[in-house]
């Protein structure tokens, strides 16, 4: 562990956001490959089904449910940002 624990450990969070950020964004790509639709279609598919899972389980405290919704629109609006590149294609100079 290092001295800076703390900032090892935010740098750590933004880690997994990015990563996350990334593979959402490949994933909802190949689907809207496989479905003939587009990156940002796919996107707000996969957003509503994680988001509507927060409420599947009944053992989550409302406040957390609200923290946990806060964060994952923050983050798929990231994605969702990312996807409308993603829908231009690929660009050959």
């Amino acid at each position: 562990m290092s001295d800076s624990y703390q900032a090892d450990d935010l740098a750590r969070l933004i880690a997994l956001e990015h990563a996350f950020n990334s593979l959402a964004l490949i994933s909802a790509s190949n689907f809207a490959f496989l479905a003939n639709t587009t990156p940002s279609a796919a996107v707000a598919q996969f957003r509503q089904v994680v988001e509507s899972s927060v409420y599947d389980s009944g053992d989550m405290p409302k406040e957390v449910q609200a923290l946990v919704r806060e964060h994952l629109k923050r983050m798929f609006d990231q994605v969702a940002t990312m996807a409308k590149h993603a829908d231009q294609g690929v660009r050959h100079s």
